[in-house]
């Protein structure tokens, strides 16, 4: 719908469209602001590296210097709801710019655009004239990290594409901020640190896309190395997060995975046969996170395919939530040896020694089975003997 001929409002996902045309001076000041804790704009995403992407960069650097009107850069902010009103009312690039100073930069993400601000910023160093060159940039403003994440994908499905984790990462630090701030005793490990896992609560942000991939899947085969796979898992993210209330219920689901990994952790035995010796190993690898999101998703929405009202979705998020603190809250009542034989090490360890030529995928569809059994008989578990035995 058409505020006025400045400003647009996407009212499908609550996204506001405003087109801004700056000097390149003022684009590169503002970028490189936003990215001044990450090594410079470059760090958000490198250059790349190929002959192919090298010679096509230098072409359109020539290009810019020759005077070329490149596509507008795509930026996304996370705003506050007051300034989303102020925005709305806006109708000139003066207003907006004295608006935009009110922006938290770390919030920004450039969605599309990183390499072309590369042959900006390559193209400035050759000619300091064409600072004063006008620009396009269009700004999706939102009030939700859903909304934004929406208009990401939908952005770039169809074009030549980033793989699905590489569009992710665009808004990764909004997402992981998200994410740390809803749990508290939630640490993300970055790229760059140690991937080694030491302490219950610790998650790689790979991992937690990979997990955001698997709950909007409502699948735990998710490999994003095969083309077909991503495909479907892009177009699964793109109607999932088209619900707004998406990236809340996934939130508390990995609330729920992360507190249970923390009880669970109180227990060790080094006596065991196999390579759970500790809570601690049960989260440590992929399948059992990517079997406990798939599982809590197609609690909440249904099998894949399935179509679920809001009502029924919030009830079943509710009722999960519910049952899995209760289960935290009997746990943390429960003494080491109480725990131990809860938890049932050695009958664990005997199911994942079963040799497979797919022992990945046999992990994943063994956990979501084994969560999917312990969301259902939640309240009847005297051990999880039953959910590793679960077909």
């Amino acid at each position: 719908m058409t505020m006025n001929k400045y400003v647009l409002e996407d009212q499908r996902v609550n996204c506001l469209s405003v087109i801004h045309t700056p000097t390149l001076r003022e684009y590169l000041d503002f970028a490189n602001e936003a990215y001044k804790n990450k090594g410079g704009i470059n760090g958000q995403r490198a250059p790349l590296k190929t002959k192919t992407a090298q010679t096509i960069r230098e072409r359109m650097v020539d290009d810019i210097i020759g005077g070329a009107v490149l596509p507008p850069i795509v930026i996304g902010v996370i705003i506050d709801e007051k300034l989303y009103d102020e925005i709305k009312s806006i109708k000139d690039d003066f207003s907006f710019e004295e608006v935009r100073k009110k922006f938290d930069t770390a919030s920004l993400s450039i969605i599309d655009g990183m390499q072309r601000t590369t042959a900006l910023l390559s193209a400035v160093q050759s000619s300091v004239d064409l600072y004063s060159k006008t620009i396009r940039v269009e700004y999706w403003l939102s009030t939700s990290m859903n909304s934004l994440i929406y208009r990401m994908l939908v952005l770039n499905t169809g074009q030549v594409p980033w793989d699905i984790k590489r569009q992710l990462d665009t808004i990764y630090e909004p997402i992981i901020n998200d994410l740390h701030d809803a749990i508290p005793n939630l640490d993300i490990q970055l790229i760059g640190q140690s991937v080694r896992r030491t302490q219950p609560g610790q998650y790689q942000s790979s991992k937690l896309i990979e997990y955001f991939l698997c709950f909007s899947s409502r699948k735990t085969d998710v490999d994003l190395k095969e083309k077909v796979s991503e495909d479907f898992a892009r177009m699964d993210a793109i109607e999932s997060t088209s619900d707004n209330d998406f990236l809340n219920r996934f939130k508390i689901v990995i609330k729920l995975m992360v507190d249970l990994d923390h009880e669970f952790s109180r227990f060790r035995d080094d006596n065991q046969q196999g390579r759970i010796k500790s809570g601690k190993d049960i989260f440590t690898s992929i399948p059992a996170g990517a079997g406990f999101v798939a599982a809590a998703a197609t609690y909440i929405y249904g099998p894949p395919g399935f179509k679920s009202s809001k009502v029924d979705c919030d009830a079943a998020t509710e009722e999960l939530k519910s049952k899995v603190e209760s289960l935290i809250s009997k746990l943390k009542s429960s003494d080491d040896q109480e725990l131990g034989m809860f938890l049932q090490f050695a009958h664990l360890n005997e199911k994942l020694s079963t040799r497979s030529s797919k022992i990945g995928q046999y992990e994943r569809d063994f956990f979501f089975k084994a969560f999917e059994a312990c969301f259902k008989y939640i309240d009847r578990l005297e051990t999880l003997e039953p959910c590793w035995q679960a077909k």
